[in-house]
C-alpha cells in the first residue's frame, strides 16, 4: 500500500513507497549518527523527560519499541537513580552496535514492521517506550495493541512524533496531525496525561505564522513550532 508525507502546506502531499523487508536488514549498518552533536543534544533532552516520568513513577519494568543501538536508553539507565530492567527491541545491525558499545539493558532483535513476535517479551512491563518510532511502520496499531496487552494496569507510555511541518515521510497521512494522534492513542487503551515540546523549532519557509490544521484544534500555541511532540500516557483500564 502507497502512503504519503505533507510537506509544507497541508495541500501538497508526496507518495511514499515504504519497503519494510529492505529497511529491517540496511538501517545501522554504522553508528556514526549516534556521536554527533545535535543527537547528543536530543538524547539528553529526551532522555530527561523518561527519567523524570520513571522516577517520579518509580517504574521498573521498561520495554522500548525501535530503540536503534541503546544509545538513549544508555543515557537514561546512567541517569537513574536506581537499578531497572530495561529491554529494547530493534533490527540486527542495532543490536550488533549496542553489543560493540557495550550499552546497558537487553536487546531483542526482531521485525517491528507489521507485527510483534512476543517470544523473549514479559507480560508485567510498567513503561513502555517508543520514540520516534510508530510513523515509520507500517501497523503501528499493532504496537499499541500488543503494549497495551504486555502492561501493568499502572503502565505508563511514553511516546513521541515528529510535528507533520518538518515535513517527515509519515506512511499514513494525518494520523499523525496532533488530535488524530490523542484520539489514535485513546482508541488503543491510552490517554495522553502531559504533552510536552521539543528544544528544536521546525523550518517553516513561507510558513509564518503556523497555522493549525482542522485536525489539531487542541495543540496548544506553544507547540505549532515544536520539532516533535513527546507524549506521557497512562493506560486505561
Amino acid at each position: 500500500m502507497d502512503g504519503f508525507y505533507r510537506k509544507q502546506e497541508d495541500k501538497d502531499f508526496s507518495m511514499y513507497k515504504p519497503n519494510p523487508n529492505k529497511s529491517f536488514e540496511s538501517e545501522w549498518q554504522n553508528d556514526n549518527r549516534i556521536d554527533e552533536s545535535a543527537w547528543i543534544q536530543r538524547y539528553d533532552y529526551e532522555s530527561d523527560l523518561v527519567v523524570d516520568i520513571i522516577q517520579e513513577n518509580k517504574l521498573k519494568n521498561i520495554l522500548e519499541f525501535g530503540s536503534g543501538p541503546g544509545k538513549m536508553s544508555d543515557i537514561i539507565q546512567k541517569k537513574l537513580d536506581y537499578d531497572v530492567s530495561y529491554t529494547m527491541i530493534d533490527k540486527p545491525n542495532a543490536k550488533k552496535i549496542f553489543d560493540e558499545r557495550g550499552f546497558k539493558g537487553n536487546f531483542l532483535v526482531k521485525n517491528l514492521d507489521s507485527f510483534v513476535d512476543t517470544e523473549g517479551l514479559k507480560n508485567n512491563y510498567d513503561f513502555i517506550i517508543a520514540n520516534d518510532f510508530l510513523e515509520h511502520i507500517s501497523n503501528p496499531s499493532y504496537i499499541l495493541l500488543e503494549s497495551y496487552k504486555n502492561t501493568t494496569d499502572e503502565a505508563k507510555l511514553f511516546v513521541s512524533v515528529p510535528n507533520w511541518r518538518m515535513g517527515h515521510r509519515f506512511i499514513y497521512r494525518g494520523l499523525f496531525d496532533y488530535d488524530n494522534f490523542c484520539y489514535f492513542l485513546t482508541t488503543h487503551g491510552w490517554v495522553a496525561m502531559n504533552v510536552m515540546g521539543s528544544p528544536f523549532n521546525c523550518t517553516r519557509k513561507g510558513y509564518e505564522p503556523a497555522q493549525r490544521l482542522s485536525s489539531e484544534t487542541t495543540l496548544p500555541n506553544e507547540l505549532l513550532d515544536s520539532w516533535n511532540w513527546y507524549f506521557e500516557c497512562s493506560k486505561l483500564n
